[in-house]
């Protein structure tokens, strides 16, 4: 329930600073904000950059929902609580890919309104990180699931 009332708090948040302030809060971008700013660019199309980030972050709230109803049920070790996970290992790689793709674009859309940009990738490496660190524990779900199924079989 915490996590749905935690998304439920950034969406609110999000809406509310577009809608009272006409920020846009989804982004840290500096080439980003520059386009914000400006009033000949299309803000719906800025929208549009945005967009995949936005849906990345619905759909990790949506498989961390489902791992943690499996985790409270008890199924620590199912296929679907499995499942759930790598998905969510999928969506943090996804994630950052989206957001490398996404400065790219924005930078290009940028220079091609501008005539130049300096265009920076910034690669997290916590991101990187926690992907390996998630990758590590799939592999140890695994290891578990294996002894809790041999402990199992010599009950």
């Amino acid at each position: 329930m915490l996590v749905l009332i935690g998304a439920a708090i950034v969406i609110a948040y999000l809406i509310y600073a577009y809608v009272a302030y006409g920020d846009m809060r989804f982004s840290g971008d500096a080439l980003y904000m520059q386009l914000w700013q400006d009033s000949s660019v299309s803000r719906i199309l800025l929208l549009a950059f945005k967009l995949p980030s936005f849906l990345m972050f619905i759909i990790g709230v949506y498989w961390l929902q489902r791992l943690l109803s499996y985790y409270q049920n008890g199924l620590f070790f199912g296929p679907q609580a499995m499942r759930c996970y790598l998905w969510l290992v999928w969506i943090k790689l996804f994630d950052l890919i989206i957001d490398i793709v996404e400065t790219l674009a924005v930078g290009y859309y940028y220079r091609n309104l501008h005539g130049s940009a300096h265009i920076e990738v910034s690669i997290d490496f916590g991101n990187i990180t926690t992907i390996l660190l998630m990758l590590v524990i799939v592999y140890l779900l695994k290891a578990a699931k294996e002894i809790d199924a041999e402990n199992k079989e010599f009950v």
